[in-house]
């Protein structure tokens, strides 16, 4: 557990308060196990927060993350170019956390979203499941039912778990 987590932004498709949220997710490529939170941005700020609050939630030491190219998680493919110095390139905030963290920042191609398949495969149940059928009317309570949502999710059973659960692939 915890060699490959695949990370992403999910826009939380309702409004509340005409007000925009972000879910961002974590999934364990190896156990199926996940984490969800929402945020009011989806700055490298959230996404750093994220992944302090992702590592102090596993049971396992996350080794290596991937993720997509937004500009919350890299600036690989735009901040080198800016650089002064295109040999010694500014690190993105969070490549930086990463490095501090011990943990390796693998990134997807860009426009290849396939490459962080089991993430975006969650984000699909989200959508199906969660968002299509469940109401909230402040962010306190998107919260709340999103944390409820995950807690059911890592107790579901997977194929590609031989039909055990998250949590049962990690002894919780």
């Amino acid at each position: 557990m915890g060699e490959l987590i695949e990370i992403d932004i999910k826009y939380v498709p309702k409004r509340i308060k005409a007000a925009r949220y972000y879910q961002f997710t974590a999934i364990d490529c190896q156990s199926r196990w996940r984490y969800l939170e929402a945020y009011d941005s989806k700055s490298s700020t959230s996404a750093m927060e994220f992944l302090r609050t992702l590592a102090a939630k596993t049971k396992f030491r996350i080794r290596a993350i991937k993720t997509d190219n937004d500009s919350s998680f890299t600036n690989r493919y735009t901040g080198y170019f800016k650089s002064s110095d295109p040999s010694r390139p500014r690190l993105h905030a969070f490549d930086k956390l990463c490095e501090k963290m011990r943990i390796k920042h693998y990134l997807i191609d860009p426009g290849k979203p396939a490459q962080n398949g089991r993430v975006e495969r969650s984000h699909r149940s989200d959508q199906e499941t969660f968002y299509d059928e469940v109401d909230f009317r402040t962010f306190e309570e998107l919260q709340l039912k999103l944390r409820l949502w995950n807690m059911y999710y890592n107790d579901l059973e997977h194929c590609g778990l031989k039909g055990r659960t998250p949590n049962e692939v990690l002894g919780l």
